[in-house]
This record gives C-alpha cells, sequence and structure tokens, in this order.
C-alpha cells in the first residue's frame, strides 16, 4: 500500500476545533465590516433565499487500472440556501442539500452484513430503492474587500453532518465529514463588451479518515456574456483536485476481499478527482426574482464516479 492507515480521529473534537477557527474568522469579518460600515449600506439588510435543483448520473468508476464497470447510480438534490447581507460588505450564507439516491441494481452492491465484522446496525442502501436524507448543514460568510471592474470576495464555509446517515455504499448521501473551505471569488469586467471573467479558488480541510487526509483544491472558471438587461449565458469548468487513496492501489483484497475496515471507510478516503464543463443561463424576471440553469458533463476523472451528465435548476427570491 502506499499509504498506511493510522486510528480513527475523535471527529467530535475535529468539529469542535473547526468551529472555533470559524468562529474566529467570523469574528475577524465582523469587526473589519464596521469599520467599513459608513461607506455604504445598500446591500445591509438584504438578502436571497435560492431553491436549487440539481440532477446527475454517473456509470462506472475511473480507477488507476481504467473504467471500472460498477454500474449506474442517479441523484437528485434540492438545496435551500439563505443569503442575508449583514452590512454592505459582509454576507452570510447558510444552506443544507436534501438527497434522494439510487445504485440501479449494479454489480458491485455495498453490504454491510458482507463486511468483518458484520455490521447488521448499517442500513443497506444498494438495494436498487430510493436512499433519501438531508445532508450536510452549510455555514458560510463572504467579505467584499474590493469592487469595481475587478472584484474580490474572500470566503469561507463550513460544512457539518445534520445526521448520521450511512457513508457506505453506492447510494450513500455523503461521505458524513466535517469540511472548511476557504478561498476567493474574482470577478472581472473589462469593459470593453458586455463580457466578464470570473473564478471561485478554494482549498478545503477535510476531517480525516483512519489517519488519511483528503484535503483538496476546488477550483471553478467562468466566462460569461450579457445579451440584454435580463439574460446571461456562460461557459465554465470545475476542477477538484486532492490528495486520498487510490482503487485497487491502496486496497490489498481488490476485487474479491472487500471486507475489512479499509473498504468499509474507502469512500471517505479515495481522492474524487474530476473537471467538468459546461454551460448555462440566467434570467432575471423581474426585480424579485430570476432563475438560472446549467448543463455540465465530466472531461477528466481519477478515483470518481464517472459523470455522464447533470443538469442544474435555480429560483432566487431577492428581498
Amino acid at each position: 500500500m502506499k499509504k498506511q492507515p493510522g486510528g480513527a480521529p475523535n471527529g467530535t473534537l475535529l468539529r469542535l476545533v473547526v468551529l472555533s477557527i470559524t468562529a474566529a474568522i467570523g469574528s475577524l469579518l465582523l469587526l473589519t465590516s464596521n469599520v467599513n460600515a459608513t461607506e455604504a449600506e445598500s446591500r445591509k439588510g438584504s438578502g436571497q433565499f435560492v431553491l436549487t435543483y440539481h440532477f446527475n448520473t454517473t456509470d462506472g468508476f475511473e480507477s488507476s487500472i481504467g473504467d471500472l464497470p460498477i454500474g449506474s447510480i442517479d441523484t437528485h438534490v434540492m438545496n435551500f440556501e439563505l443569503q442575508y447581507a449583514l452590512t454592505d460588505r459582509l454576507t452570510i450564507i447558510v444552506g443544507v442539500p436534501y438527497v434522494r439516491k439510487r445504485y440501479n441494481n449494479g454489480p458491485l452492491p455495498h453490504d454491510p452484513l458482507l463486511l468483518d465484522p458484520p455490521r447488521p446496525y448499517i442500513e443497506n442502501v444498494d438495494l436498487g430503492d430510493w436512499n433519501s436524507d438531508f445532508q450536510d448543514f452549510n455555514i458560510g460568510a463572504k467579505y467584499q474587500v474590493r469592487e469595481g471592474a475587478f472584484s474580490v470576495a474572500p470566503f469561507v464555509n463550513l460544512g457539518i453532518p445534520s445526521n448520521e446517515y450511512p457513508f457506505y455504499g453506492n447510494a450513500a448521501i455523503g461521505q458524513q465529514l466535517t469540511r472548511l473551505q476557504v478561498g476567493s471569488s474574482l470577478m472581472w469586467y473589462p469593459g470593453l463588451s458586455n463580457a466578464y471573467y470570473s473564478a471561485d479558488i478554494s482549498y478545503v480541510f477535510v476531517e480525516k479518515t483512519l489517519g488519511v487526509s483528503v484535503n483538496y483544491w476546488n477550483i471553478r472558471a467562468e466566462a460569461g456574456y450579457q445579451f440584454g438587461a435580463r439574460m446571461t449565458g456562460r461557459l465554465f469548468g470545475l476542477l477538484k483536485k486532492g490528495s486520498g487513496l487510490s482503487v485497487p492501489d491502496d486496497f490489498p483484497g481488490f476485487p474479491d476481499q472487500l471486507t475489512d475496515e479499509l473498504w468499509y471507510q474507502h469512500d471517505r478516503m479515495l481522492k474524487h478527482n474530476y473537471m467538468n464543463i459546461g454551460i448555462g443561463f440566467d434570467w432575471v424576471l423581474n426585480d424579485r426574482y430570476s432563475v438560472s440553469s446549467n448543463y455540465m458533463t465530466m472531461i477528466w476523472a481519477d478515483q470518481v464516479n464517472i459523470l455522464e451528465y447533470a443538469l442544474t435548476l435555480s429560483v432566487a427570491r431577492t428581498f
């Protein structure tokens, strides 16, 4: 094996540490925002409620020896998000996704009863039925440090599992891991046309499993064009690149003896690296409502389920 797993970390302690760090960052942002409160108050007290529906389907798994035909997985997500401007510069963001997922009777179901030792107290989510639950609470803040033709907005986001949902299975709704994302949003309007360019660049610290780090970079780059007062089109790319284990290199029992603790935890320790590209459109319906849509597909994968396509539709209400 390339990596030797260690002992299981204290998840509760890590969550407390991450919460403390986030609280400190939030306090610093609040203090900074008070200094700039007199500059402008146009956004203070305003906000958005965003309802987003997402569907994706995957087929196969991209391993270090190529595409493994593990079967297809369908996923529906309804994400609820609230954004509120505490000041003209500081915005807080809270949200939670409801995930509905199904493994379509593929050749590699994850049965907790076949583990060693068997785990009858864990739900088998790979029976071909829909598995549904709320995933992770997301709590974040964004601070607008620069506006104008080139704008900069650092952000921080904390993800905490909303409950002890099963993480073992192709149809598991998530990894049940705490994560802290720190990054910045960049936006540039050249001024020669209605075009714009933007990027969200962040690094995500993830709770370790068996001593394995799966921290990663997350980069979204976008080029858009405003076709009129109400419609905008865009092309975008999304890159996730980080550390973690690989199949089959780091799993000596693969594919015949997948019963130990390492395999039970494997979905929390794999790299899950990918690059997706897509196209999207935004429509401003009126002063209160706007609609967004995206289509996305995968062009590069490493230790992750192979995305065939994804569709997203969002409705935002400003208040």
